[in-house]
């Protein structure tokens, strides 16, 4: 009996066919793989990367808070004009030796708020050991009388310092320094837009209201009444031209209240105002009725 041999070829294919097939699932396991450790190495490296930055930020604040190296050395102050420098290092000496990033810029304002011609502080750090304080002052627009001396105070009516001699840099304000007064704050919006020129030359100023404002000069004896705060500018450049036309002779009345249109009167001589005209009128009607009773006193039998 004949035996019968099947085609190797078709084992040989099956054969191949495998080990292509093993060879693809090897190389799609170790791909995966790579894929699985590179991704864990990541994850790995990026938790690495964030413990690492905590422990640096850690070690800084513990730095900055505890350092000796970063301590406050040296007080540096700007923006002083009227203030002695020194009073404001004095004042922040209890800071002296703590570290920088421990004095916040609300404790410094807070140590500075007895010193009534700061107006408000800022503040800045450099490095390794400086504290920078930036001063604004109050500005004075002048003095008041009180209490047998003088107060020199600002727009807000703070008294930024007194002293016994009226201090002549500074024009005497006739009224009450009263942050409610529309007076006193009429001035101080005055004062504070009127020219340096003009202000230096000022003695005297009062105000009954916004539009009152009037003042005597150092150097003349005439009295200029300014107005309001509006038009200063204006008010100023013509007030010489307007001093010389008024003379060396009497008291003259300069009123600058329109600056387009300057008013020049003497002194003596008041004008005329509605409650006047008003009170004459009422004067003669008394006097014509006081007759028009005597009269019929007369005619009564």
């Amino acid at each position: 009996m004949a035996t019968t041999k099947k085609p190797r070829t078709s084992s040989r294919a099956k054969a191949a066919e495998v080990r292509a097939a093993t060879r693809a699932r090897k190389r799609a396991e170790r791909a995966e793989y790579r894929r699985f450790t590179r991704a864990s190495r990541q994850r790995r490296l990026s938790a690495t990367a964030g413990i690492a930055g905590i422990v640096v930020v850690a070690v800084l604040s513990i730095v900055l808070t505890t350092s000796p190296i970063l301590s406050l050395k040296t007080i540096q102050v700007e923006g002083t004009e009227r203030l002695d420098n020194a009073q404001i290092i004095e004042a922040l000496q209890p800071y002296a030796g703590a570290p920088l990033a421990q004095i916040s810029p609300s404790e410094v304002a807070n140590s500075l708020a007895d010193i009534a011609l700061i107006q408000s502080v800022d503040t800045r750090l450099e490095l390794p050991g400086t504290l920078v304080v930036e001063v604004v002052e109050r500005d004075p627009i002048g003095a008041v009388a009180a209490g047998g001396g003088f107060d020199v105070v600002d727009r807000a009516a703070v008294v930024l310092y007194s002293q016994a001699q009226r201090p002549t840099e500074f024009p005497l304000i006739g009224i009450p320094a009263d942050p409610d007064s529309d007076g006193f704050q009429a001035i101080g919006q005055a004062l504070g837009v009127i020219p340096t020129e003009v202000l230096a030359r000022i003695e005297q100023v009062s105000a009954t209201s916004a539009d009152t404002v009037a003042f005597t000069l150092k150097d003349s004896n005439h009295r200029v009444i300014w107005g309001s705060a509006e038009q200063s500018r204006e008010k100023a450049r013509v007030l010489p031209a307007a001093l010389r036309a008024a003379g060396e002779g009497s008291v003259q009345v300069i009123d600058l209240s329109t600056p387009d249109t300057v008013v020049i009167r003497d002194a003596g001589i008041p004008l005329p105002t509605p409650g006047t005209l008003e009170t004459e009128g009422d004067d003669a009607g008394s006097d014509e009725a006081d007759a028009a009773v005597d009269n019929s006193a007369d005619d009564t039998p």
